[in-house]
């Protein structure tokens, strides 16, 4: 069955409800009908219901029991079953690497990304000889018992049938809370089945055939170099202790169910006011002379997107902006200026992206209409050192602007930086980019994996993998060796621009702090 001639219906299971917001829009455009949820329950509804070919699941859902639910889908449900993360980090990106899914993304998610996805699954079912992988009566088609049509009279999934697979994802019937997936190999699978080998891979290395002195005993995988790749496929992305941390976010979803039980049973908790700590408003940030080194039209431009972007509340009752951990950043390159203009949220939370959107919008619209030639670009979201956003802002940004939106209070600052576009060469696979070893900061984690390429056998080693420290002492090695480039894939470039951004804004927290140590000495 041709892909155009049925209605594309996407059901998205998200851990977050402000997540994926740029990528549901871009597919609604493109005459998606998506359903986007947190919750099981509405999931289940809307899959029996609308019947939808593709469902996204996301490994970051709080409900560590979700991470069962593909293995589910595929057994009881005709459909296409992706696995995504939200989060990139070395626990995501290990617990993608053994999903032993057929379809996995890796963050950071997008649009096109998702159509790649869909356009590679259509290719493999008609590599197979499938001509309606989506359909719903009678038994089983596929060879290998793998997938389970739906059974019930017109195609419909019974009642009884719907609730004995939600308690089976709710009740985790098969034992396990972690995905079941094997190790991975250095080849790939093509859609006929055939191993595709690559030359990027995790490679064993020695001393003599590198020669370079990088190497570490097996035993020790301290992010250290290469040494670490005679493991295989993910594992260096630890999970830490093991510890899984959503237990304690079910049980504030459950308190929360609790309390909303109970105000609907007429009972309602005793109102409790807590005293605020004394704040700046927004206009007193603006008459700060330290809030604005020099009028420019970015920030008039800024002031005038946030202004028109905020749903105004009370800043009485707002949330306040304390110590910042989560920031979004939109890049903003002209022929005049170019920098970070970042956004933080009170009580440290993530900023909605349909917000964000918004305010990226409106200022370079304004920016636009002054006559600025502006590159258009994505936001990105941040992890930065924790600071005192307000205090490092007023010292080390070039402006910044507050105001209030839905009941928190939200602030946007300039930091100007002149090498703001990523630059990066050409490789030996097509693939693959070169960048400068001093693109990588010492003793930081990377956000990609990073390769040295081996031209006597055209290969590319595996060196740092995503997720784990770089270390100044590997910084030093590769120096003396005389390596000056290293090598990532093309598709983690965006994750490049974020490293940077991130390792360029935690140096201007340095400075902060340490005049701020200056001050106390004094």
């Amino acid at each position: 069955m041709s892909q155009d001639s049925i209605k594309k219906k996407l059901l998205i299971i998200k851990s977050k409800p402000t997540s994926l917001g740029t990528v549901e829009g871009f597919l609604k455009n493109r005459d998606w009908t998506i359903k986007s949820t947190t919750n099981l329950k509405e999931a289940l509804i809307f899959l029996v219901q609308e019947q939808p070919q593709f469902v996204m699941v996301s490994i970051d859902h709080p409900n560590r029991k979700v991470r069962n639910l593909p293995k589910i889908l595929a057994q009881a449900f005709p459909v296409c079953v992706i696995v995504f993360a939200e989060e990139n980090s070395a626990a995501s990106f290990n617990m993608l690497n053994t999903s032993n899914s057929e379809y996995v993304l890796y963050p950071p998610i997008t649009g096109p990304a998702v159509e790649r996805t869909v356009n590679k699954f259509y290719k493999d079912q008609q590599a197979k000889g499938v001509t309606n992988p989506f359909q719903r009566t009678g038994s089983s088609t596929a060879e290998d018992g793998s997938v389970i049509a739906i059974k019930g009279e017109g195609g419909t999934l019974s009642s009884q049938n719907a609730q004995s697979i939600l308690q089976q994802l709710l009740g985790g019937d098969d034992g396990s809370n972690q995905f079941s997936g094997g190790h991975t190999t250095d080849s790939s699978i093509s859609a006929g089945g055939q191993q595709n080998k690559s030359n990027i891979g995790y490679m064993p290395g020695t001393n003599s055939e590198l020669n370079l002195g990088l190497m570490q005993p097996s035993g020790q995988n301290n992010g250290l170099g290469p040494g670490w790749a005679q493991q295989g496929h993910g594992a260096g992305n630890s999970m830490g202790s093991g510890i899984d941390e959503s237990d304690e976010t079910l049980n504030a979803m459950l308190m929360r169910q609790n309390a909303a039980n109970k105000a609907a049973a007429g009972w309602a908790p005793m109102p409790t006011t807590t005293r605020r700590k004394e704040r700046p408003t927004p206009e007193q940030i603006e008459d700060n002379p330290l809030s604005a080194k020099k009028d420019s039209i970015i920030l008039r431009g800024t002031k005038d997107a946030l202004e028109k972007s905020c749903i105004k509340t009370s800043f009485a009752e707002s949330e306040a902006i304390e110590n910042s951990t989560n920031i979004s950043c939109i890049v903003i390159e002209s022929t005049r200026f170019s920098g970070y203009l970042i956004t933080a949220m009170g009580k440290d939370r993530k900023l909605d992206d349909a917000f964000l959107r918004k305010v990226r919008e409106r200022l370079f619209r304004f920016l636009k209409e002054n006559g600025e030639k502006i590159e258009d670009s994505e936001s990105m979201q941040l992890n930065i050192k924790e600071v005192p956003f307000e205090e490092w802002a007023l010292e080390q940004a070039e402006f910044l602007r507050k105001s209030v939106h839905e009941g928190n209070e939200v602030a946007m600052a300039f930091f100007p930086r002149q090498d703001i576009k990523t630059t990066f060469g050409d490789s030996a696979d097509e693939e693959m980019a070169s960048i400068h070893l001093n693109e990588l900061a010492g003793d930081v984690a990377v956000e990609f994996n990073v390769y040295i390429y081996l031209p006597k056998n055209n290969k590319y080693v595996l060196y740092t993998p995503r997720g784990s420290k770089f270390f100044d002492v590997q910084k030093q090695r590769l120096q003396n060796q005389g390596i000056s480039n290293l090598h990532i894939l093309k598709a983690d470039i965006q994750d490049l621009d974020k490293y940077r951004a991130q390792n360029f804004l935690n140096e201007k927290i340095h400075d902060f702090e340490a005049k701020q140590k200056d001050k106390v000495v004094a």
